[in-house]
């Protein structure tokens, strides 16, 4: 049998399994061989009865010792109950004993009977004595059991039985994907006993070794791409700007002394905007760190080069605030487009981006329409990149011939993690803030201190000061129990706080949006109640306190993104996370904040505690799970993989050549684009 067979090919899989297992993206065999486990259950070894804790699982050696006794208690309630001892224990001994219970399996009473040796599995209740909830028997120990992912119409031994199927049929079939020196090199298993170990491991170790294989395979694909993407980029030839002499005529514009770290990121570009290649850069720093100064500086470039460049921001707010960044460089010959523009507005923007008039171009998605055409497009500044996907990026890059792209990204990513989420992108980190700024001081709030804190807040307003609250809902949801709405706390703070509170949430027109932020900029609103719209965009000096209610429903980054909101000005400022979670997990999260003021720090922790998935969601990487899962804890298999790729690439090898394959096939699939969006 054929590993792209058909799932139907497999024994004891009909039409209407198929159906269910097509659900979880499983329709050939070669599907359901690499469908990893969610997880295990270990019965590998059986533990005494007496040292089996509450809501552990384990596997009992027993002896029954009673009938099943069968009760029906109401309609679809059917409790099935037998008596067991720990094999070879003394009856008298109380701790030996357990009472094995199944809810609603009524064939359980007909094929159990005294003096039967099992070993059962499940999860120990001792609520009411000590008992085994719908345990399943087995004659001997199961070993390392796996736990699928499951949709309606499949149970776990359903899935269980068809990878059986599966790894049976695919019994010789299987054929090495990696080349034999490789496996050596980096001691990794064959693929067809990886295959069998992931889902019928012998032992930790062995399951290990199989995940850890199949995991650098995926890896070593990825890094293949990426190599193949930055090749092809190399080759591709870019605007060149003349850039002698521009960054120190551009410093002399800025009302302030550059950081090391942005002298470092401007210099940077100016050496790739010059070199002759487009420039694919992804400008990383923390909140607060200057990169809108970075992004003024390559739109400067190629204005002195006599190219037209564009900035898509993913707020009308943020568009505005860049836009009059922009005119303090670039005067008249800054443009803005947003989509809320009146017509005659908007086509007098048209009409000076095509003749070339407008230098510096700023907007938000209204870049994209059909009506945009650029006299001569250089450069493009995608800021916030993960709300800007690849196509938007390619839309308004297509506008121009092979214009040079920057993107800024405000959300720190862990440093072990950027390379799988831009390793395709050269990458400018800002890790320094401007001198001045003060740490933000962050403390965790409990309840019983919460009005305290506000007449803190009044206190700070009274003293001519702003803050923001925000909270996570827009309106109350019976299903988050304790958790204010945006509305509530607005309509509470009205009534306690004698300030001018205002209310900024995303389900508000543009306009009611925009005029709210601008009377808070303007200093008409004291204290702003708000969702996380505010995380990007409103930036306010005189705002020096964030106070972030239900603090705990937030990840690190985005908390920390908030935060970011205030210390803006030289003053000092707060930041307040109220959080009634009682999970010590949570507690240990939220004062990982009042800890640090770096970014990059937090976002370590934030992979530490979390995983991946947050940041991966950020870009859809195209990894699997099981090598997301291996890099939240190990980047010596990416480096690896990272290596064995360059050397793949670089020998040509006839080896080496059906990986090669493979992976251009992969990128060609995804339309040359590792983030398909």
């Amino acid at each position: 049998m054929e590993l792209g067979e058909p799932i139907t090919s497999i024994k004891g899989i009909g039409p209407r399994r198929a159906e269910a297992l097509g659900k979880l993206g499983l329709f050939s065999l070669r599907d359901l061989l690499y469908f990893a486990p969610r997880e295990y259950q270990d019965f590998s070894a059986a533990t005494p009865i007496c040292a089996a804790a509450h809501g552990a699982l384990a596997a009992l050696h027993v002896l029954l010792v009673s009938e099943p006794k069968h009760v029906h208690i109401r309609r679809g309630m059917e409790i099935t109950t037998v008596r067991a001892l720990g094999f070879g224990a003394d009856p008298a001994d109380k701790a030996a004993q357990v009472s094995l219970v199944w809810y609603n399996q009524p064939y359980r009473a007909r094929s159990l009977a005294t003096g039967q040796e099992w070993y059962a599995t499940g999860r120990m209740d001792r609520s009411r004595g000590a008992k085994l909830v719908n345990p399943s028997l087995h004659a001997e120990l199961p070993g390392i059991v796996p736990v699928y992912p499951l949709v309606q119409g499949l149970s776990q031994k359903v899935m269980r039985d068809a990878v059986s199927a599966a790894l049976a049929a695919a019994e010789g079939r299987i054929e090495e994907t990696l080349p034999a020196a490789l496996r050596v090199q980096y001691g990794l298993l064959p693929l067809a006993e990886a295959l069998r170990a992931l889902h019928a491991p012998q032992d930790i170790p062995s399951l290990k070794a199989a995940r850890d294989r199949l995991a650098f395979e995926d890896m070593l694909l990825f890094s293949l791409m990426l190599s193949m993407l930055r090749r092809e980029r190399l080759a591709r030839p870019g605007p060149v700007f003349r850039t002698e002499g521009v960054l120190l005529r551009f410093l002399k514009l800025l009302p302030f002394a550059p950081t090391g770290a942005q002298m470092r990121s401007m210099q940077e570009i100016s050496r790739e905007m010059s070199n002759g290649h487009q420039m694919n850069r992804l400008l990383q720093g923390d909140v607060g760190s200057g990169k809108t100064a970075v992004a003024l500086f390559a739109m400067y470039a190629a204005a002195e080069s006599g190219f037209q460049s564009v900035l898509m921001a993913p707020t009308e707010i943020l568009a505005q605030q860049h836009f009059a960044a922009a005119q303090s460089i670039f005067g008249a010959r800054a443009c803005l487009l947003l989509g809320g523009m009146k017509k005659k507005e908007r086509d007098a923007a048209y009409a000076a981006i095509r003749s070339g008039e407008a230098l510096a171009v700023i907007g938000t998605h209204a870049l994209l329409s059909e009506g945009v055409t650029f006299h001569n497009l250089g450069a493009v500044i995608a800021d916030e990149q993960h709300r800007f996907g690849v196509r938007q990026r390619a839309a308004i890059g297509a506008k121009g011939e092979s214009p040079h792209t920057l993107i800024m990204s405000a959300t720190p990513i862990p440093r072990t993690l950027s390379l799988i989420l831009y390793g395709d992108l050269d990458v400018s980190v800002l890790d320094e803030l401007p001198p001045g700024r003060k740490p933000v001081t962050t403390r965790c709030v409990p309840r019983a201190k919460r009005k305290a804190m506000y007449a803190f807040v009044e206190q700070q307003v009274h003293a001519g000061r702003q803050a923001y609250v925000v909270c996570p809902l827009v309106e109350q949801s019976e299903s988050l129990e304790g958790v204010m709405s945006v509305n509530e706390l607005f309509a509470e703070l009205e009534k306690t706080l004698h300030v001018r509170v205002g209310l900024l949430h995303g389900k508000m027109a543009a306009a009611k949006k925009e005029e709210t932020a601008r009377a808070f900029r303007a200093g008409e609103i004291d204290v702003l109640v708000s969702t996380t719209v505010i995380e990007v965009g409103v930036d306010v000096k005189n705002a020096t306190v964030m106070v972030i209610e239900n603090a705990d429903r937030f990840g690190l980054a985005q908390l920390h993104q908030l935060r970011g909101r205030v210390g803006r000005g030289s003053e000092e400022s707060f930041c307040f996370l109220l959080s009634e979670a009682g999970s010590e997990a949570a507690h240990e999260r939220l004062m990982t904040l009042t800890e640090t003021n770096d970014g990059f720090a937090i976002a370590e922790k934030d992979l530490m505690m979390r995983g991946p998935g947050e940041f991966l969601g950020q870009r859809q990487h195209g990894l699997s799970e099981l090598a997301a899962a291996k890099l939240a804890g190990d980047m010596t298999a990416l480096n690896n993989a990272r290596a064995a790729a360059d050397a793949l690439v670089a020998e040509n090898s006839v080896e080496g050549a059906p990986l090669l394959a493979r992976a251009r096939a992969l990128l060609a699939s995804r339309g040359g684009e590792i983030a398909p969006n």
